[in-house]
């Protein structure tokens, strides 16, 4: 990994928007995009067959982590970032407030939280239509999903240590972009 690689994390509840915020880094700027979702749903499925529950994926990260140490998932994404050797990486999928201080601390990277809020109702719309195995049937499933997101991964505190909030509600595209933007000089 080159010294200074600049690595943005993305927070969100469930559809909030990290993977578009993430594709429009990607896009507009030339970020690498991971996930720690993704390493964590490619661990399941060599255990599982099937769908596999954001539950069950949140059971697993939890085990990992009280296995292997609470930073264990970042430690394996830190290592994609350094075989992937980008000078620039948007990490999708920042959950604990450890995470970003796991990242803050590790040399040759400059790391910036992003927090995206999006409305209840919106978020729920884009969860049902992106038809991944681990979508919730019903209204109500979601609004648990959300309760036990925020307490199983702390993200209020997570919140509060992120360095940037982005809303990304009904904003259309041009409006997000813009202020993905600033966020970006700010950071450069």
């Amino acid at each position: 990994m080159k010294t200074d690689s600049l690595v943005i994390g993305l927070s969100a509840l469930p559809g909030g928007g990290k993977d578009y915020v993430a594709d429009i880094l990607s896009e507009n700027y030339g970020f690498y995009k991971i996930s720690p979702g993704d390493i964590i749903r490619e661990k399941l499925s060599k255990m599982k067959k099937g769908k596999i529950s954001r539950e069950e994926q949140q059971k697993l990260q939890n085990i990992l982590r009280k296995k292997y140490g609470k930073d264990y998932v970042m430690e394996l994404c830190l290592k994609r970032i350094k075989k992937l050797k980008k000078d620039k990486v948007a990490i999708s999928g920042i959950r604990f407030p450890n995470d970003i201080k796991f990242f803050k601390k590790q040399k040759g990277i400059r790391f910036y939280n992003i927090f995206i809020h999006a409305p209840v109702k919106v978020r729920f719309e884009r969860t049902m239509t992106r038809k991944r195995i681990d979508a919730p049937e019903s209204y109500r499933e979601f609004l648990d999903g959300d309760r036990n997101e925020k307490r199983i991964f702390n993200l209020n505190e997570t919140e509060k240590n992120s360095d940037f909030k982005l809303e990304n509600g009904k904003n259309n595209s041009i409006e997000l972009k813009k202020m993905i933007k600033k966020i970006i000089q700010k950071t450069m």
